[in-house]
């Protein structure tokens, strides 16, 4: 190739690239921005990332919005507890706010357990998974025999229902209303009762839809309205986008 048609080539591939690379300046900027201001709407929290659905162009952000954001946050700080949040926003704005979304809020299964009633006497209940669903071991009688016991989870008016089904001890499976009936163990009969998970309120526009045990812990599914509180700037402008 000819020194005239290598310069020929690289100004066409620099013509070419100049834009992405400024779209990419400004997408890394924006997501630091959002980050900055879901810090500010979530604290306290440890630390929160952002990241765009697609790049941003400057002649998007002229007409005032930034795309869908997938947002995240560690240390989220609740009502005593330590949570981990998973949020997809539809159509965030240059100014701040969100028109609806979906997000997930895990619970670690060791703050989850300070959520748990507990019985008037005996050992309190550890909450975790087997892979389908949530489990809470507890221990029956003299001997402290460990108990699995297996649950049905079900959202309520922003509280979760936690229903016992099933049982397994020394390697049977039984059904929870058989042993419950027959159990001499008024402790642990107790524990085997349907009980409610209750939560701090959530904002308006923000609705719980239902739960899963996961890896981690229970994870509790949000559904966030358009104009939800908290995905609005805050009215002193103390979290506006800037």
């Amino acid at each position: 190739m000819s020194r005239r048609r290598l310069l020929l080539a690289i100004s066409v591939a620099l013509t070419v690239l100049a834009p992405l690379s400024a779209n990419a300046v400004l997408t890394h900027r924006v997501e630091q921005r959002i980050e900055r201001v879901a810090a500010c709407r979530l604290a306290p929290v440890a630390q929160v990332g952002a990241t765009l659905d697609s790049p941003v162009a400057a002649v998007t952000m002229l007409g005032g919005s930034v795309g869908d954001v997938d947002l995240r946050a560690d240390g989220l700080r609740r009502d005593g507890m330590a949570l981990h949040l998973d949020a997809h926003l539809r159509q965030v704005t240059t100014g701040g706010a969100v028109h609806g979304g979906s997000a997930t809020v895990t619970i670690p299964y060791p703050q989850l357990a300070k959520r748990l009633p507990h019985p008037d006497s005996g050992p309190a209940r550890t909450p975790g998974t087997d892979g389908t669903g949530l489990i809470l071991t507890v221990t029956a009688g003299t001997l402290g025999v460990p108990v699995t016991v297996h649950t049905d989870i079900a959202a309520h008016a922003g509280t979760l229902l936690v229903t016992p089904t099933e049982l397994t001890v020394l390697g049977r499976t039984l059904p929870v209303a058989t042993v419950r009936d027959n159990v001499r163990d008024t402790s642990l009969a107790e524990r085997l009762k349907p009980h409610v998970l209750r939560f701090p309120a959530l904002p308006v526009g923000v609705r719980l839809t239902g739960a899963r045990a996961a890896d981690d812990g229970l994870a509790l599914h949000l559904h966030l309205a358009a104009g939800a509180a908290g995905t609005r700037p805050k009215a002193e402008g103390t979290c506006a986008a800037r």
